[in-house]
């Protein structure tokens, strides 16, 4: 087995904007594409900064697969960033070389589906990259980022602009020539408070993909919605059978759409690890199973990853993940660490989408201070059976008013919405995991706040009873805890969490009752 690290999963996102002692800010960061307000014009508006005219779409050359490691500082701090999906084009002539997604997330337009590509010009083994390029362009919503290289004092702190950064060719390899220079997604404005970098990055390696292997079940084999139930939640995933071979898509929740095969032998259904995920749309990953072994000597619980995985093959047609207690995650390409996991795994058949009364929702976690709002909604009815979150919504009440998520307070949202789809995501203000939803809200402070869910099977929408509570904090006198447990900001469980990162921290008492609150881990 391969010792692979500390359970803790690392926050993918910047939940706040941090300002450096020289005034430029660094931002918070997006997932799937920079939302900026305010079009920038050249020339640039903070000195030194380089802007160029537009961005680069579809440039020549055929598509090569290549996969990137890269640290990148933010105002979490420093973290070695594993497998991220590159392509690259070259000109004819060998002369320029085109890199897609150098800063991968800040330069995809999701109302376009269009990418920035950053230019190079090849010299020898030498690629010079100039800064100022367009990575991200959207005259309609008045947003822009731009290519900045950028170097930094001996405190971490942004030092000057740079108008060019170099990369060297190494054999297949492409690296970096110079560590000591960051690149940057950056957007400029009328003051250094209003200007802003969208993380530091530095110590590129990138490297040649070759063939990756993929799955698809043979034709003729039935794709079915088949249920998959863990620890904290239930989704859908696609099971197909040719003989004794099982094919799952699904096991992964950051890369659903990648079916792996298994072997049913001896009343078990049996997974090889290591196969590679290509669904996700910023990352090579890998899916494994893995066991949890004695802790380190800080106490932290370790995991190991195990070269299969294995369901027992139940009468009634279900596989359950034996043993029970072990897991099936996600990690990086190289195995580095992990990205998601999950325990308590059943997969079970769908019988089908028929009308039914939605559980209560449940209000786990809220913090005035950042207007953030942390739901769990069932993805069961009041009987306790599954129902489809394809086909389930959630609402929130603010002092009594159906709140509307518009446009104009939610920068990632593109029209008005009421009824939040269960597994919808803008990477930005509403996040889902499982049936744990965070939303940061934008309106004035409530007073009091409900949460209702609805299921809607061909037309027929039934609505469950609603979860209410005052949104005045509570102190929370002296009492004898049960146990306390950790998530991250998505709800993802956390089971020690890692020196800096922001976790939701959830007191057990053993009186019944429950104190939530976000930490910082120091």
């Amino acid at each position: 087995m391969k010792k692979l690290f500390t359970l803790t999963m690392a926050i993918a996102m910047c939940m706040a904007s941090i300002t450096a002692e020289n005034g430029i800010t660094q931002s918070k960061a997006p997932q799937t594409g920079p939302r900026i307000r305010g079009h920038v014009k050249t020339p640039a508006k903070i000195p030194g900064a380089i802007l160029g005219d537009a961005p680069i779409y579809n440039p020549e050359g055929t598509d090569e697969h290549y996969v990137m490691n890269v640290v990148e500082n933010s105002w979490m701090g420093e973290m070695d960033c594993y497998g991220y999906k590159m392509t690259i084009r070259r000109s004819p002539d060998g002369k320029t070389i085109y890199f897609r997604d150098l800063t991968p997330g800040y330069n995809f337009d999701e109302t376009t589906g269009k990418y920035g590509w950053v230019k190079g010009t090849i010299d020898g083994n030498d690629i010079t990259i100039k800064a100022g390029q367009v990575l991200f362009d959207n005259a309609a919503f008045g947003q822009t980022l731009y290519l900045e290289a950028v170097t930094m004092n001996e405190w971490g702190e942004f030092q000057d602009f740079l108008p060019e950064v170099h990369f060297t060719i190494d054999g297949e390899y492409i690296t970096q020539a110079d560590n000591s220079i960051y690149l940057s997604p950056y957007k400029d404005g009328e003051t250094m408070e209003e200007a802003g970098f969208f993380n530091f990055m530095n110590q590129f390696i990138i490297m040649p993909m070759g063939e990756i292997p993929t799955f698809t079940p043979p034709a003729g084999s039935e794709i079915e919605p088949w249920i998959m139930t863990y620890a904290n939640g239930q989704t859908q995933v696609k099971v197909a059978r040719d003989g004794n071979t099982v094919y799952v898509a699904g096991l992964s929740d950051l890369a659903p759409d990648d079916f792996i095969p298994g072997t049913i032998e001896n009343g078990k259904l049996t997974f090889k690890s290591f196969y590679i995920l290509t669904s996700n749309q910023n990352c090579y990953q890998r899916i494994s199973g893995a066991v949890e072994s004695e802790p380190d000597a800080w106490g932290n619980t370790v995991l190991n990853l195990t070269e299969s995985f294995s369901f027992d093959v139940n009468d009634n047609g279900s596989f359950t993940l034996n043993p029970a207690e072990s897991w099936i995650v996600t990690c990086d390409y190289f195995l580095k660490g992990m990205q998601s996991g999950i325990t308590g795994v059943k997969l079970i058949p769908y019988a089908g989408d028929v009308a039914a009364t939605p559980s209560t929702p449940e209000i786990t976690y809220w913090s005035q201070d950042d207007m953030m709002l942390q739901v769990l909604v069932p993805s069961e009815d009041v009987e306790g059976n599954y129902i489809n979150p394809d086909k389930l919504t959630y609402r929130i009440y603010l002092d009594g008013e159906l709140h509307t998520f518009s446009p104009d307070q939610y920068v990632a949202i593109y029209e008005p919405m009421t009824d939040i789809p269960s597994t919808f995501t803008d990477n930005y203000d509403i996040y889902s995991n499982g049936n744990t939803k965070t939303i940061f809200l934008h309106a004035d402070t409530p007073k009091h706040i409900k949460i209702e869910s609805a299921y809607t099977v061909d037309g027929d929408t039934r609505i469950s009873a609603p979860a209410e509570m005052s949104s005045i904090t509570e102190t929370v006198a002296d009492k004898a805890v049960g146990s306390t447990t950790y998530t991250d900001l998505a709800g993802r469980r956390v089971a020690n969490p890692a020196t800096g990162s922001i976790v939701i921290k959830a007191v057990r008492y053993t009186d019944g009752t429950t104190d939530i609150s976000k930490e910082i881990i120091r």
